[in-house]
């Protein structure tokens, strides 16, 4: 499949997933079509700063591994001048970063936003919430290592299983990209990659 394919199939699937999706919930019966449905959506924009990333699941998953594979990551997280290995790795844009595996390792350990996920009893549903609230008109990356998806394929099988925005060596990784609501009301014409 070449990468305009998988994007439009990409896109199409998260098209599906956030139709009438609440603030704080998923809609069960559209979420169960896809192994995994993420809100906020790809490409969302105006998300509000206090919102949790919502991730439902169409079977049982491991808390574990979830919780090891799921960060939140914001571009300005990213230009962190007192990183103590910016000086040998520098930090480049998340475009960039979605093709680098070391440099996502990197930014997934040293630069994740910290919070606290919370479940569902039967492990189908969980969502996580930033420690803090998210700065205002700002582009953030929910990104999913390997170790996830490939749990994802195990428990439930390859269908409807779709690619996610890295390449190369980055594919079997998942990024879904928002933007946070401008607080300022200055417009916040921020796009999506």
């Amino acid at each position: 499949m070449n990468i305009l394919s998988t994007s439009l199939a990409f896109v199409g699937v998260a098209l599906l997933m956030g139709a009438g999706c609440s603030k704080d919930s998923l809609n069960p019966a559209e979420a169960s079509a896809v192994p995994l449905a993420v809100q906020p959506n790809d490409g969302e924009t105006n998300v509000r700063l206090d919102a949790a990333i919502l991730l439902r699941f169409a079977g049982p998953v491991d808390r574990a591994v979830v919780e090891r594979n799921v960060h939140l990551m914001s571009k300005a997280g990213m230009a962190d001048s007192l990183c103590p290995t910016s000086t040998s790795m520098g930090h480049s844009s998340m475009q960039v970063a979605m093709m680098d595996s070391s440099m996502m390792r990197h930014l997934a350990e040293r630069h994740a936003t910290s919070g606290r996920f919370s479940w569902s009893g039967n492990d189908t549903q969980c969502s996580f919430r930033p420690d803090s609230m998210m700065t205002p008109r700002t582009q953030y990356m929910i990104h999913m290592a390997p170790e996830m998806m490939q749990m994802i394929r195990s428990r439930m099988g390859d269908a409807g299983i779709m690619a996610g925005h890295g390449f190369e060596m980055m594919k079997d990784d998942m990024m879904f990209h928002f933007v946070t609501m401008d607080t300022l009301g200055t417009g916040g014409g921020h796009g999506h990659h």
